[in-house]
């Protein structure tokens, strides 16, 4: 019966998130049958599902197994110099609870995570028909085409990754925190080994996401509206693009850092 319940809950969940979208969906079937253009449409829907589906099982995945492994830290730590200043349930009531949601809540944010993917799929054709203009930009000598069909796509994925990889690190602290592999006290915060090298290892991740983040942002310099013309100005050139290095490498050094 509980089984029932939960399969009914979750079926109801998918109703509200979807029908909305399915009624849109329909409508636009309709015109493009209409106008006799549905090969468009099949292809567009194609796309939408391809990320939808690939994007919001990564981050499924991502959220899911993070929590779950940090879901098995060892059950009653106790540090001998000091006690949590956080008074938190002990684990043994928090374990079958976390247990029976994590599944549930993480599909959930997976179904969640779908929709919002599959809005980029506009970038996603244009990068993979990407067509030389042949002319370069004069500060990357980068073909224009770069500009046009990539970078709109590899600054969407970068905004994904950061979005994951943040929550995903704050989920698992937050669970860490609940089975006493995180504690608080009046000298400082302790963790575990388990727990120091599970969340060193996703910092470092996501420091190397944050090295490419700024490696991207040097190309958006020729967006610049800063100056009196549109484009990269002389600060840019000489002072915020070196800045961006010099970003990028350090963040680079300090996500091989975290990992000794």
């Amino acid at each position: 019966m509980k089984k029932l319940t939960r399969l009914c809950f979750f079926a109801l969940v998918l109703l509200v998130i979807f029908f909305g979208q399915a009624i849109s969906l329909y409508t636009d079937w309709l015109w493009f049958q209409e106008v006799g253009y549905t090969r468009i449409f099949t292809t567009t829907l194609t796309f939408k599902l391809t990320l939808g589906l690939v994007f919001g099982g990564l981050f499924f995945l991502l959220i899911y197994f993070n929590l779950k492994l940090a879901a098995h830290a060892p059950r009653n730590i106790r540090f001998l110099e000091q006690e949590s200043a956080i008074e938190l349930p002990s684990p043994e009531l928090v374990d079958p609870l976390v247990q029976r949601l994590l599944l549930p809540v993480a599909l959930v944010l997976g179904l969640f995570a779908g929709p919002q993917a599959a809005g980029h799929w506009q970038s996603l054709l244009l990068f993979f028909n990407s067509v030389p203009f042949g002319v370069a930009d004069p500060l990357f000598n980068r073909d224009i085409s770069f500009y046009v069909f990539r970078l709109p796509a590899l600054t969407a994925l970068y905004n994904w990754l950061t979005f994951s990889l943040g929550l995903a690190i704050l989920a698992t602290a937050f669970t860490y925190l609940l089975y006493r592999g995180v504690q608080y006290g009046p000298r400082g915060l302790f963790l575990t080994d388990r727990a120091k090298g599970h969340l060193l290892c996703l910092v470092a991740v996501f420091l190397l996401v944050k090295a490419g983040g700024y490696y991207l942002d040097a190309f958006e310099l020729l967006y610049s509206s800063r100056g009196a013309a549109f484009g990269a100005t002389y600060a840019d050139v000489y002072a915020n693009l070196p800045a961006l290095r010099v970003l990028a490498v350090l963040a680079l050094i300090a996500s091989g850092l975290t990992l000794f």
